[in-house]
């Protein structure tokens, strides 16, 4: 039984350096291949290019248009890679749940040499530019008929939790469409560090994002796949707070094409 959207492996390459675009590209394509994956192969995926309409960093008022490849590999529903997670599936008591470790990279949230950035002018003195992280931990998921759900903890400049809530509407024997409610808890340090220069003894507390998203897939034929939707996310006010941010919510819109294989 399939169960998961997430257990693949999707390399989006260096054009998914953006935090905005990682998750939502991976979540999308990965329903995409879950949709057309043959269960009967040890290693499934797809390959295709996606574009997409996203802010130039979370929080900027400027968006870009951006086109990647997208690379989806998986094997035997048990290790996978996508985007900017990788793990295993140690224990799979029964086909509806499994707990798996990961390893997470998280994104810097934005670049000193951003445009946009340097449109907001000079930033105090200490406001450094976060790198990219990598953050160990655990996940827990689970599959009921059309509904899923996911939960990670993971560990970098703090502890952070993320969760997802999918559920798919068949619409057609070619064409679905899945509601995602999403969140993710960032504990204090890891906003000081992303939003708030990392500047020591900075008043910060921890803070929760919301998105919600419609992910649509359409098999064109047996051997590709068309996917689209939007994304949007509201920022915490402890976010919302920071200097470098303009606005309070974004949206990240996509459509993409694979061939499976």
């Amino acid at each position: 039984m399939k169960l998961l959207p997430g257990t693949t492996v999707l390399l989006a390459l260096s054009m998914f350096a953006s935090a905005a675009l990682a998750d939502v590209v991976s979540d999308a394509s990965s329903v995409a291949d879950f949709d057309a994956r043959d269960e009967s192969k040890d290693w499934s995926g797809m390959l295709g290019l996606a574009a997409l309409s996203s802010p130039e960093y979370i929080g900027s008022e400027d968006d870009e248009t951006t086109a990647a490849p997208v690379i989806i590999v998986d094997y035997k529903d048990t290790a996978y890679f996508r985007v900017n997670r990788a793990g295993y599936w140690f224990w799979k008591p029964n086909e509806s749940f499994r707990v798996g470790a990961l390893i997470k990279l998280r994104p810097g949230a934005w670049e000193d040499d951003d445009d946009s950035i340097e449109d907001l002018g000079a930033l105090p003195a200490g406001f450094d530019e976060p790198d990219a992280q990598a953050e160990p931990g655990i996940n827990l998921a689970w599959r009921g008929g059309m509904a899923s759900a996911e939960l990670q903890l993971t560990s970098g400049e703090d502890t952070n939790v993320a969760g997802s809530f999918d559920y798919r509407f068949n619409l057609s024997d070619r064409s679905s469409l899945t509601l995602r409610a999403s969140f993710e808890m960032l504990g204090e340090d890891e906003v000081n560090y992303q939003w708030y220069g990392d500047i020591s003894g900075a008043d910060v507390d921890s803070a929760t994002n919301v998105s919600l998203a419609l992910i649509g897939t359409t098999r064109l034929n047996p051997s590709w796949t068309l996917f689209y939707g939007a994304q949007t996310t509201s920022l915490d006010d402890e976010i919302d707070d920071s200097i470098i941010v303009e606005e309070d919510s974004y949206t990240v819109a996509f459509v993409g094409a694979g061939w499976n294989f």
